[in-house]
């Protein structure tokens, strides 16, 4: 919502309110990035503690929460670049979170107050408490404006709501797919650990701010952590992180600078019956950059639970990507999925050796995060000791531009029982139509396995300078057959690495209701 939205709501009342917000008991001096780490230590210190539940507000609808609005007239700093406003606890966000605000070094933390929000008559079975705090908060920033963007169509940059999760979005993208503090065991014997984040600080940005810091303190059951997010918005909003870990108790599996998001099906694989839409997802393709190799996996909505691990020695960045920005490639203009954002995720410093990690889970509809991508390192913490990481976060339209071309498409036919099945991949390069026409153009395509079922493939040249790989892979496969495809020029490559796994036999999506509400 832009400036013109915070006006005509009691604004004496709503600034006695601000004000009234900001006088908590014991403000805590001189807070920085070191007062969270030291907080974090000492959590990790002492045995884990769970965040006390609020009683009577856990059996929230989603349509129910949904129904709960911040007055806008409430915002904190209506009169600066940055605003902030806040999200009351509800639904699955039971476990209230302490958000402080950080001026000349003190820390404030808010009160609740119920005036802040509209909400349907008696959702709240009784009147809650100043001191349980708020479930999450919102950033908006003034610069960006909802003329530049038919999808674009607030000035939100980032939301902090629920467990360890948040997102952002450029001046033109809507809100996607997530990041999270830390994963750990994702596809484990036993069930996922949630970290949560339980307590902020926003730092008061200065009127005309361009960026704005937020500290956030993490605790689970196997570690505790601090961090600070240094934003900035723009038409690519980059989220600086810094991160200091203690872990209390070894982790099977370790994720560092996690993302999740939605993958339903696209053009490369199967669409339910009941779907008319030609894709339905929030990124299309997991992109994987070493000093090396770039690689591009296009992604899957397997009829089982697939983890691909990728080692890597050394590390430039990885994300999911939503490269595909024609809306009639998806054709909804409820989900406006062509405005999704993609997620690089860059590292600051050497992370050492490791392996970037890819999950697909099997999803019936598009309500589900089904998708995770997040890096393992090769040597586990110590425990006890503080293990340090930055990195930042580029949220953007069609993710990092490579000096390599691109992988823009990837299209199959139907996977039937005792079928072959044929592809084509497009290519996009400011040097392909030249190589091409030259002849100096060729293509690697292997499969793993022996007697690789693969036949006619053939290399031509289309419209705007891309390249079409297309060929066959036999009826006569392995269970699950991971073929790679790649261009190059006299032997020396030029694209990025085409990387997917074919199934030999996928059974039809089984669709569920769509859940009422859910976007």
């Amino acid at each position: 919502m832009g400036r013109a939205g915070y006006r005509g709501w009691g604004g004496v009342a709503v600034a006695l309110l601000a004000f009234a917000t900001l006088a908590a008991a014991s403000p805590a001096r001189g807070f920085d990035y070191a007062t969270a780490v030291r907080k974090a230590q000492h959590l990790a210190a002492g045995p884990f503690k769970a965040q006390a539940r609020i009683p009577g507000i856990g059996r929230f609808t989603y349509d129910q929460y949904r129904s709960v609005h911040f007055r806008p007239g409430a915002t904190l700093w209506p009169h600066r670049r940055f605003h902030m406003q806040l999200f009351a606890p509800g639904y699955r966000f039971v476990r209230a979170v302490s958000v402080y605000v950080v001026s000349s070094g003190r820390a404030r933390r808010l009160r609740f107050h119920p005036s802040f929000f509209r909400h349907p008559k008696g959702l709240y079975p009784r009147p809650l408490p100043a001191h349980i705090g708020y479930a999450g908060f919102r950033l908006l920033y003034d610069g960006y404006d909802p003329r530049r963007s038919k999808v674009a169509t607030n000035d939100q940059v980032i939301v902090f709501l629920g467990a360890s999760y948040f997102r952002a979005k450029g001046s033109h993208e809507q809100f996607g797919l997530s990041a999270r503090g830390l994963a750990i065991d994702t596809i484990a014997p036993h069930p996922e650990e949630f970290p949560h984040f339980i307590a902020y600080w926003i730092r008061r940005p200065a009127r005309q701010a361009r960026a704005i810091t937020v500290f956030a303190l993490m605790n689970s059951p196997s570690a505790a952590a601090a961090f600070r997010f240094r934003i900035r918005p723009g038409r690519a909003v980059r989220v600086r992180v810094r991160a200091t870990f203690f872990f209390r108790r070894p982790v099977r599996e370790l994720g560092i600078a996690p993302l999740s998001s939605m993958y339903m099906y696209d053009l490369c694989d199967r669409r339910p019956w009941a779907y008319l839409r030609p894709a339905v997802h929030d990124s299309e393709g997991f992109l994987l950059e070493s000093r090396h190799t770039v690689r591009w996996r296009q992604l899957a909505n397997p009829a089982r639970v697939h983890q691909f691990l990728f080692p890597v020695r050394h590390l430039r960045g990885f994300g999911l990507i939503q490269r595909d920005r024609d809306f009639f490639d998806y054709q909804s203009v409820s989900m406006r999925y062509q405005g999704r954002p993609s997620v690089w995720v860059r590292p600051r410093g050497a992370w050492g050796p490791g392996e970037a990690t890819l999950v697909e889970i099997p999803s019936p509809n598009e309500t589900n995060d089904n998708i995770a991508a997040f890096w393992q390192p090769a040597r586990r913490p110590p425990l006890g000791q503080p293990y340090r990481l930055r990195y930042t976060l580029i949220w953007n339209g069609a993710g990092p531009r490579e000096s390599l071309a691109r992988v823009v498409q990837t299209r199959a036919s139907a996977r039937c029982p005792g079928r072959p099945v044929r592809f084509a991949i497009e290519f996009a390069g400011a040097s392909l139509a030249r190589l091409a026409k030259a002849g100096h153009l060729a293509a690697q395509v292997r499969a793993q396995g022996p007697h690789a079922p693969l036949v006619d493939i053939a290399l031509r040249a289309l419209a705007s300078g891309r390249v079409q790989l297309s060929f066959t892979v036999g009826a006569k496969r392995p269970k699950a057959l991971r073929i790679q495809a790649e261009l190059v020029d006299r032997g020396r490559p030029v694209s990025e690495i085409w990387d997917y796994v074919v199934a030999r036999e996928e059974p039809p999506i089984h669709v569920m209701r769509r859940l009422r509400g859910a976007s």
